[in-house]
């Protein structure tokens, strides 16, 4: 009987290990998505001027 006690506590133990796990991947994830939703305000216009000129360049815009 200790040993179903013993395995069962185990098992309970690794599922809210894993549930913790998700959370904070998930809390990660949710911070690279604003930093980079940042990222693209703060440097929008400064990647639109050159992206532009190569596009331009380079014959592959739209005529």
């Amino acid at each position: 009987m200790q040993f179903r006690k013993l395995a069962r506590s185990l098992l309970i133990r690794t599922h809210e290990a894993e549930g913790q796990t998700i959370a904070e991947y998930g809390f990660i994830l949710a911070l690279v998505a604003v930093a980079a939703v940042a990222a693209l305000v703060l440097l929008g216009g400064a990647v639109v001027t050159p992206f532009t000129t190569f596009v331009d360049a380079a014959g592959i815009g739209a005529s």
